[in-house]
């Protein structure tokens, strides 16, 4: 990844716009700006002495100031001893307040009038920033970087590729698991484990099995993940991993048994729904809500329109959510190498569930699949 191009880019759009300084805390947009790779989630607040202040100031000019509990200081140590575009790391020691590190940090970068900060600021931090610069305008970040992420650079599309084979690759690995009388809750832990065993570092989001039909309806007051699976009931599929720091997300449908016309259909029309969208997903020729309209449009026709109760799919990249949003709102013009999620589904409760995903690439001629797996219909015997 050209870590280097990026952090110039955002320079640009900080001088375009008279942003003086761009805090980010340790998440996507750092790791997509600078390669600093994110936590993993902790089951509880962490709270490092200082942690609200850590992260990344980064000015109209010179390197990248990173600033880092004194606890768990050596991981940012580390990430920025390979890359020339971090100035250096400054730990938060306990016999310092984090305040005055975070003001001699801030003085270091000259007179600031204007400093956007990263979505998920700790409220601290924002009031701290405020408190040290009270002349200057605080707003968020997102409006330099989340138009950089939309677009995907050649480094970003074979990450996603092959963050999607990955996906492909898992689904068939899981298949097997599926019989009579396993669990939900079984099958994810099956696909979460296929992830790990390929190296996946780790999922993209809670992977969600869906087990629908008669059998799994008259089970309607277990939690999800405890129904077992039973002839004549529909599966459905919604996973992805992380792999390089990109995430993938997939989606594919199975039914136990042979399955009735009816699902038949609906499965064709799902499938019909989702080529539809993906033909007119032109780079410059189509919005996020056109595209979004013409698969429901598909589905409402053949009278499944209550069914589809979700948006057609979403922007995915560094993370499994991102603008733009494939929905009603969203008149973005999709623009080539942006990267979609193209989910269409009909649910029916207490008869069956059916629904495709693939990760898809905008180029000048529609929507090309990232993902290699067989759109048929899975059936278990």
């Amino acid at each position: 990844m050209n870590y280097e191009r990026r952090i110039a880019e955002l320079r640009r759009r900080m001088d375009e716009t008279g942003i003086d300084l761009v805090y980010l805390t340790r998440g996507a947009n750092l790791f997509y700006l600078a390669g600093i790779r994110r936590p993993l989630e902790h089951g509880t607040d962490h709270n490092a002495y200082g942690d609200w202040a850590c992260g990344a100031y980064i000015g109209r000019a010179g390197g990248i100031e990173l600033i880092a509990p004194r606890m768990g200081g050596s991981f940012y140590e580390r990430e920025a001893a390979d890359k020339p575009w971090i100035a250096g790391v400054r730990l938060i020691q306990e016999a310092e307040r984090p305040i005055d590190v975070l003001s001699q940090t801030l003085k270091g970068f000259g007179t600031l009038k204007h400093v956007a900060v990263d979505e998920r600021t700790w409220a601290q931090q924002t009031e701290a920033i405020r408190e040290t610069l009270p002349e200057a305008r605080v707003s968020l970040a997102s409006s330099l970087i989340a138009p950089m992420r939309m677009i995907k650079d050649a480094d970003e599309l074979v990450a996603m590729q092959r963050a999607s084979a990955m996906a492909d690759l898992v689904f068939a690995r899981s298949l097997p698991i599926l019989r009579a009388g396993v669990t939900e809750f079984e099958v994810a832990r099956e696909i979460d484990y296929q992830f790990q065993l390929a190296g996946a570092e780790y999922t993209s989001f809670e992977t969600g099995i869906t087990f629908t039909g008669a059998a799994a309806a008259s089970a309607g007051t277990m939690r999800t993940g405890q129904r077992t699976l039973m002839p004549g009931d529909s599966v459905t599929f919604d996973f992805g991993c992380v792999l390089d720091g990109y995430c993938s997300d997939f989606g594919r449908s199975a039914f136990f048994g042979e399955p009735p016309a009816e699902y038949v259909r609906v499965h064709e029309v799902v499938l019909e729904s989702q080529a539809t969208a993906m033909r007119l997903m032109k780079a410059g020729a189509c919005t996020a809500a056109q595209a979004n309209a013409a698969a429901r449009k598909v589905i409402a026709d053949a009278g499944y329109d209550t069914g589809f109760t979700h948006r057609l799919g979403h922007g995915i990249g560094v993370t499994v959510h991102e603008a733009p949003f494939l929905d009603f709102m969203d008149h973005t013009v999709l623009q080539e190498n942006m990267c979609f999620t193209v989910e269409p589904s009909i649910r029916m409760p207490g008869r069956f569930g059916n629904r495709v995903e693939d990760v898809v690439l905008i180029t000048a001629n529609g929507g090309v699949s990232l993902n290699q797996a067989p759109h048929t219909l899975t059936i278990v015997e």
